[in-house]
């Protein structure tokens, strides 16, 4: 009896987008088991670009999974993708239908810095105590509280790449605070926003509290990361172990006031944040 040859993948259907700041989320639907599928392969050309042939010089990505998640820009870039399933024998199959995605602009790029602390460039590396001097944090910071005045101190000598948390033993299991203060020459007349770019937290994750003028803002919560940013300063490098993470927050302009203000940052949960940056930014 003659044998069935393994029937060609079918087309590829449903392929959608999830934007999110830096990242992209793609999925499609499974092809299921008839022929088995051993991966995917996605490609990804600039820019909306129509149909374009995918080929080894745009394959970005293969999966075992009907999803991926591509990593892009925090400022924001447009991508067209297509998705096609390659068999167990080797077969590959059709290739999606193009989809044009954006990923989300972060307010680094949106907005009008009013106040930062550091470079938004997935280092820590102009921070106090950067890449690798995490046991000094304790000593130099027997309170647990961070204090930074913009325009009189600097990153270098006053914020300390990592904040520590109560899953940190190596500094006592305890909430660290960070707070920031910055002056505003006149009240808002409009909402602002909060940018935090971490370049790695731990595997613990956790929740980042956050306050401004002495009130709550928000939780936010910590992704479980690398582990590796208490001793690695860029995760720019690529095939850095480093899982950075950006959190946005708007500020109500009633939240600011002319004259002295004042934001509080706590690892109230979980493990150490490694700061890449933050800033606070006025709407454009």
């Amino acid at each position: 009896m003659p044998v069935r040859p393994s029937p060609r993948p079918a087309l590829v259907t449903g392929l959608a987008a999830e934007p999110a700041i830096a990242r992209t989320a793609l999925r499609w639907r499974s092809l299921g088991f008839d022929p088995l599928i051993d991966h995917y392969r996605v490609h990804a050309v600039p820019g909306s670009q129509g149909r374009f042939e995918p080929g080894p010089g745009n394959l970005v990505a293969k999966t075992v999974y009907p999803q991926l998640v591509h990593h892009v820009d925090p400022r924001g870039e447009t991508w067209t993708y297509r998705v096609l399933a390659v068999s167990d024998a080797g077969r590959t199959g059709r290739a999606s239908e193009p989809l044009v995605a954006s990923s989300s602009a972060s307010v680094v790029a949106t907005g009008r810095p009013v106040a930062t602390i550091g470079e938004f460039d997935g280092r820590t590396l102009e921070h106090r105590f950067a890449p690798s001097g995490y046991a000094q944090i304790p000593a130099a910071y027997p309170d647990a509280v961070v204090e930074y005045v913009q325009g009189t101190d600097t990153p270098a000598a006053a914020w300390p790449y990592l904040l520590p948390g109560p899953g940190d033993a190596w500094a006592g299991r305890r909430a660290y605070t960070a707070r920031w203060r910055f002056d505003l020459a006149e009240a808002p007349a409009g909402d602002h926003d909060l940018a935090v770019w971490l370049v790695d937290t731990t595997r613990l994750g956790g929740t980042l509290r956050v306050s401004v003028g002495g009130a709550a803002l928000a939780d936010v919560d910590l992704p479980p990361g690398g582990t590796r940013g208490s001793r690695d300063g860029d995760a720019t490098v690529p095939g850095t172990a480093l899982v950075r993470s950006y959190h946005e927050l708007a500020v109500p302009a009633a939240r600011l006031r002319q004259g002295a203000n004042e934001i509080e940052l706590v690892v109230a949960d979980g493990g150490w944040v490694a700061w890449d940056a933050v800033g606070v930014f006025a709407r454009t």
